[in-house]
């Protein structure tokens, strides 16, 4: 299976990623990617830029020589609530919107189990957030059953992040194990992701898909640009 389509992508808008979203869409057109989500960093994190940077994601073009260029952030989780580190601009202009968790201090206590399964599915009903990011971080523990749930639920999607299984959050495969065990259980979409930092990652999922195994295809965004446009239908947007 041919997977067409990454959604969770950086440039070197944020400093600790290394390549220029024209130098992305290269190395994706060498792969054969259809659709590259530029995922820009919420602002709360240490590095990411201004939000004005990432609400004028408006000006790009829909086109970049042939691949599709979805506006996108991956927003910060920033307390039980479900709060998200992106105002009403920025979600205006983004076509889809990732959200998880990375260790900003306007979260606090990241060992609570509780707290975090609870800020979850609080950020799941609040319907802002179409894909969940990277959840098997350790650093983060979560009840994954019942995000699980609440995902199906809500037609929200849970991300396979391939960096969290190579380079990135280390510790997180077994937990990725448990995540798409309740996944195959459940049966909400799934998303994969290649969180490339680097042009040369950019449509890498190996180790995601070895994970996945058989899910079914009709539940992956990644599989085509029509079953992208369904989920995001779903979503009530129009990408």
């Amino acid at each position: 299976m041919n997977f067409l389509i990454d959604l969770h992508t950086h440039t070197n808008t944020t400093p600790h990623a290394y390549s220029s979203l024209e130098e992305n869409v290269r190395a994706g057109k060498k792969r054969g990617i259809k659709v590259i989500a530029n995922t820009m960093h919420g602002p709360s994190l240490q590095d990411s830029p201004h939000w004005w940077a990432i609400a004028n994601q408006r000006t790009l073009p829909n086109y970049v020589d042939g691949i599709r260029i979805l506006k996108s952030v991956e927003a910060n989780i920033i307390n039980i609530d479900g709060d998200l580190d992106i105002n009403n601009k920025i979600i205006e202009t983004c076509d889809i919107i990732l959200g998880g968790f990375h260790g900003i201090p306007e979260y606090g206590d990241t060992d609570d189990i509780n707290k975090n399964t609870k800020a979850l599915i609080n950020v799941i009903k609040n319907n802002v957030v179409d894909i969940l990011v990277h959840l098997g971080n350790p650093s983060f523990p979560i009840d994954y059953e019942k995000v699980v749930i609440a995902a199906k639920k809500y037609n929200v999607a849970i991300e396979i992040n391939n960096g969290s299984l190579t380079t990135s959050r280390s510790g997180s495969k077994p937990n990725c194990e448990k995540i798409i065990q309740y996944c195959s259980k459940y049966k909400p979409y799934i998303s994969l992701g290649s969180d490339a930092h680097f042009s040369t990652l950019i449509g890498e999922f190996s180790e995601a898909i070895k994970l996945i195994g058989n899910y079914d295809k009709k539940l992956i965004l990644n599989t085509s640009e029509e079953k992208l446009k369904e989920f995001t239908t779903l979503r009530g947007k129009n990408i």
